[in-house]
């Protein structure tokens, strides 16, 4: 019996959205303009894309899909909250609405992810 979530797809998934989400919060530092158009939704957009990611690989129901994004937006939104915190923003502001955020971000994506590995098998079973 496998487990809830797979540790290989979530461990990856995790440091692919950390590094991304790392990334853009250098650049965002970095570049005001990029920080004040960007930031959010860039933010958002990488957490949920790893959550749609990771739930589409494990494609093992809806339930175990938002599971794993919810993880994965919540590491997410630590390591954006962090990184964001020591290069000096506001703690009280970002730590928990940025966290909260993407954390309900990466869910919504597992939850997507796991309707396109559901769209993905129906349309690989009309080919045959």
């Amino acid at each position: 019996m496998k487990g809830i979530i797979d540790k290989r797809l979530i461990g990856r998934a995790i440091l692919v959205g950390v590094l991304f989400e790392l990334g853009l919060v250098a650049a965002c530092h970095y570049k005001p303009w990029l920080r004040d158009h960007f930031l959010l939704f860039g933010a958002m957009m990488i957490a949920g894309t790893a959550g749609l990611l990771y739930a589409r690989d494990l494609a093992r129901g809806f339930a175990k899909g938002a599971l794993g994004g919810l993880a994965i937006g919540a590491a997410c939104g630590l390591a954006a909250v962090g990184l964001a915190n020591v290069l000096g923003a506001r703690p009280d502001v970002y730590l928990p609405y940025g966290v909260m955020v993407m954390t309900l971000t990466g869910m919504i994506g597992g939850v997507f992810g796991q309707a396109d590995a559901i769209m993905r098998a129906f349309f690989k079973g009309l080919g045959s």
